[in-house]
C-alpha cells in the first residue's frame, strides 16, 4: 500500500512538477477512485485539479521564484538565507500558504484551497512579497503587475465593472 506509486503530481517545491511516470501513477490512482465514483467525477476531479495547480504555478510561483532569482542574481539579496524579511515572507507564500492551496484541492478541503490557501497566498504577494521585492530593487514587480493575471491590479477599464456586476446579479436573480 504505497500511495506514492499513485500520485501525479508533486506539490513540495516552490513550482509543482508532473513526477515520472506520472500518467501511469495517475491511471493507477484512477482505479482506486473508480471503486466508489463514478468515472465523470473523477475525470472531473483531476481537472480541477490539474487547473488548480496551473494557476498556481504560473499566476503566483513563476513570478514570484523569478523575482527572487533576479534579486540574488543581481546581489540586492545576500547570499545568506533568511537574513531579510523578503525572504521569509517568500517561504510562507509557497512552502505554507501555497501548499495548502494546492494540496486543499489535491484532499478535497474547499476551505484549505480558498481561504487558508489562495486568499492567503494573494494576500500575501500583492501586499507583502511584491511591495517588499520593489524596496530591494525597485520596479522589479513592474513585469509581474503587466500580465493578465494581475491586470486587475492597474484597474479596470470603463464598463467593466458595470459588465461583472450585471453577469452577477443575472446569475444570482439580484
Amino acid at each position: 500500500h504505497d500511495v506514492g506509486e499513485r500520485i501525479s503530481w508533486t506539490l513540495r517545491p516552490v513550482i509543482s512538477v508532473k513526477l515520472d511516470n506520472w500518467v501511469k501513477k495517475r491511471a493507477a490512482m484512477q482505479d482506486v477512485c473508480s471503486n466508489c465514483h463514478a468515472t465523470g467525477w473523477v475525470e472531473n476531479f483531476y481537472k480541477q485539479y490539474d487547473l488548480t495547480v496551473d494557476l498556481y504555478n504560473e499566476k503566483f510561483a513563476r513570478p514570484a521564484k523569478a523575482i527572487m532569482d533576479k534579486l540574488h542574481a543581481d546581489g540586492a539579496l545576500s547570499a545568506t538565507p533568511f537574513d531579510e524579511k523578503l525572504e521569509w515572507t517568500y517561504y510562507e507564500l509557497w512552502h505554507h500558504q501555497g501548499r495548502r492551496a494546492r494540496m486543499g484541492t489535491a484532499m478535497m478541503g474547499p476551505d484549505y484551497t480558498q481561504w487558508h490557501g489562495f486568499y492567503e497566498v494573494a494576500k500575501n504577494f500583492y501586499n507583502e512579497f511584491l511591495p517588499e521585492a520593489d524596496h530591494h530593487q525597485p520596479g522589479i514587480s513592474k513585469e509581474v503587475l503587466s500580465q493578465d493575471w494581475h491586470r486587475w491590479k492597474a484597474g479596470l477599464k470603463p464598463g467593466e465593472l458595470e459588465s461583472i456586476l450585471k453577469f452577477y446579479k443575472e446569475r444570482y436573480k439580484q
